[in-house]
């Protein structure tokens, strides 16, 4: 029989997600660089370090195949979104949680921002980022900011959510 310390894991978890998913953090101001790429600063600790979004076109099959299910693979406009805090593309360790979801909440606008301009666009993969570079290790962390963008994202008009491998998509109807 399980414990009740076993039982109580889910439950809150579920709490926190819902929690930071409904979070109202303002996103900071960004500037586009180009029409596929983003930058803002965050301060973090004692240092500024400045945050590249960018959304990479996938053209190949075999990129697509490493994105997506074969359902989605046939779509022409599908991009993958990557972003990195001062060239890194881990998680920023030592930074506090509301920091690490200010990002997010940037990281998010832009996502909105991009759609909004963009001609020809099926879908979006996003995936969480590991501890360390070179790791498979998706941690709770990246679980919970995961579900913080996926729960913002979830209300763009005209997109649907789904997930696939260590990521979410945003396809659009």
């Amino acid at each position: 029989m399980a414990s009740y310390k076993t039982l109580l894991i889910p439950i809150i978890q579920e709490i926190l997600v819902k929690e930071i998913g409904e979070a109202n953090i303002p996103p900071l101001k960004w500037t586009k660089v180009s029409p596929t790429k983003y930058k803002f600063l965050v301060d973090i600790g004692e240092f500024t370090q400045v945050v590249n979004v960018e959304f990479e076109p996938l053209k190949s099959s075999i990129e697509k195949q490493l994105y997506f299910p074969p359902k989605y693979r046939q779509l022409d406009g599908m991009y993958n979104v990557g972003f990195d805090v001062s060239g890194t593309e881990t998680q920023f360790a030592k930074s506090d949680l509301k920091t690490l979801l200010t990002i997010l909440s940037t990281v998010v606008d832009i996502v909105k921002d991009f759609i909004s301009y963009m001609d020809k666009i099926d879908g979006l993969f996003i995936m969480a980022s590991p501890k360390e570079l070179d790791s498979k290790d998706i941690s709770q962390k990246s679980n919970l900011y995961k579900a913080f963008i996926s729960k913002q994202l979830q209300s763009i008009p005209d997109f649907d959510f789904d997930t696939y491998r260590d990521g979410f998509i945003l396809i659009k109807n």
